[in-house]
């Protein structure tokens, strides 16, 4: 294949390697907050049992919810069944407004103690040092984040930080990655996003983009490989000498 253009598929490199989320030349990495950058205080299970409960609330059958739904999923099967069953998008609007609320209330208090993972802001210094970009994409709400940036100078290591408030839809749907990686000006070929949860990994595949797992927060290595990634690390120390080694290379 010529390195720029497959004459008979009329395809850049470039595309079709981001279509495969296969690296060209690493130009930017966009990283998960909790569990990630951030000691993982989120108090998850609870956030998980109560998105179950509001939409159960509302109407959804309790029975249609599997014990491995989370956020995203529980979301996601209680909008298609309102909307099935005579609701209006004003109505499912109204209800995702009032589940924020409930999220946002979670991720306030676990704001207040947020700290970084040991050495985590050093290592992405060192990765803008050889002039990668950085961004974050977190699942978190803005209100949440603002608390955390009191507390932790996120604001100084990275390039943009979206919350699924500026995301058009949150991990595990690509959106997030896909609007971050234009925002930072580079291909879906030309960044990794680096992740400690399913959803992280979800996420970068179904954006095209490489995945880089981190097992510091709730996810195992083995289930991080399963859910696309291809590295695993134990700490941000391995993604470090892999995004210097990436960035040197080309296809």
């Amino acid at each position: 294949m010529n390195r720029t253009m497959d004459s008979r598929l009329g395809l850049s490199v470039a595309t079709i390697c981001s279509r495969l989320g296969v690296l060209t030349m690493l130009k930017a990495i966009v990283f998960d907050m909790d569990g990630t950058i951030t000691v993982l205080k989120l108090p998850l299970e609870a956030m998980r049992r109560d998105t179950k409960k509001y939409y159960i609330s509302r109407g959804f059958p309790h029975d249609q919810f599997e014990t491995s739904d989370g956020i995203s999923s529980s979301t996601g099967k209680a909008r298609n069944y309102f909307l099935a069953n005579g609701y209006s998008e004003d109505d499912w609007k109204k209800m995702e407004s009032e589940m924020d609320t409930i999220l946002s209330r979670h991720e306030g208090f676990a704001a207040v103690n947020a700290s970084e993972i040991e050495g985590s802001l050093d290592i992405i210094k060192k990765i803008r040092d050889v002039g990668l970009k950085t961004a974050i994409l977190t699942n978190n709400g803005r209100p949440a984040l603002d608390k955390i940036l009191e507390q932790i100078p996120l604001g100084e290591h990275f390039d943009l930080i979206h919350t699924r408030h500026e995301s058009p839809k949150p991990k595990p749907y690509p959106d997030g990655l896909l609007k971050v990686s234009s925002e930072l000006g580079v291909d879906e070929s030309e960044v990794v996003f680096v992740g400690d949860a399913l959803i992280d990994g979800a996420a970068a595949t179904r954006a095209g983009i490489e995945f880089w797992g981190v097992s510091t927060g709730e996810t195992s290595s083995e289930k991080l490989y399963e859910a696309g990634a291809s590295k695993v690390f134990t700490s941000l120390s391995g993604v470090l000498e892999a995004a210097l080694d990436a960035s040197r290379e080309t296809l």
